[in-house]
Formats: structure tokens, sequence, C-alpha cells
């Protein structure tokens, strides 16, 4: 049987943990963008229209959400951190870009010397194994950072 002293520094314990656990679970503010094409996230093709981004940091790695303002396409995507020199001008999405398909590849918010790396789909795996000539999109306009 455990003493009622131990008992008590197990229940302090854990919920200390409980809260920092909590605290490290971040919610970062959200950016609206509205994308001028289809694209792929990820293995998920999305149409074009407006967006709402917003990640989750928990222990160093980021989950993106993106729904579109309907509410009728969703993607959950993990993603990295990135860095850049300086800060970044504008809250952006940059994509590759081969013919007609658009692949989100990063996402920087204004100010920001860090931002978060996109995993390439498949598709956009094949389109460069391939050879075939791509590009960087960089997408600014509407582009906005929410709380």
């Amino acid at each position: 049987m455990i003493a009622k002293g131990t008992r008590m520094l197990l229940a302090i314990a854990l919920v200390l943990g409980a809260v920092s656990v909590y605290s490290q679970a971040e919610i970062v503010p959200f950016i609206k963008v509205s994308i001028p094409f289809d694209f792929t996230v990820e293995n998920q093709t999305l149409p074009a229209g407006d967006y709402t981004i917003s990640d989750w940091d928990l222990h160093a790695q980021t989950v993106v959400w993106l729904q579109s303002s309907d509410g009728k396409h969703t993607a959950v995507v993990h993603t990295h951190q990135a860095f850049a020199l300086g800060p970044s001008p504008s809250t952006q999405l940059i994509f590759q870009h081969s013919g007609s398909e658009y692949f989100l590849s990063q996402i920087w918010t204004l100010g920001s010397t860090s931002g978060r790396e996109v995993q390439l789909s498949n598709r956009a795996k094949e389109v460069a194994k391939n050879g075939s000539s791509s590009d960087v999109t960089t997408i600014v306009a509407d582009a906005r950072l929410s709380h």
C-alpha cells in the first residue's frame, strides 16, 4: 500500500506533467489565403479557393491544417521547420509548379526567419524524377495572418 504522502506527490506530479504538455502544445495564429489554382499538398489535391491555414506545435513537430472557407476540403499535413537568412517580407505560400500542377512546398509568415516545409507528394517526386521542367511560384496575394 502506498503511503498517503507518496500518493499526494504522485498526484501533484501527474497534474504538473499534464499542464506542461498542454502548455507545449502551442496554437499558432492562422493564415487566410486565396489560392487561384488547384494544388496538391502531400498526396491530396485541393481545388482553387479561399483557405484557412493553422498549425499546432507539439514537441518540435508541427501539423498544419488547411481548410477551405466552405469547409468541404480539408488536409492535415506534417511539416518540418525551414530557415531563412532574413525575415520573411510577407506572409506567403510557396508552390513547386510544373505544367498545370502546383505542389505546396513551404509556408512563411511575415517577419519570421523560420517557416514550415511540406513533404513533397508522390506526384511531385515523380515529376521531378522524370525531369519535367518546374519552377517555384510564390503566392502572396490575400495571404494574411489572423489571430
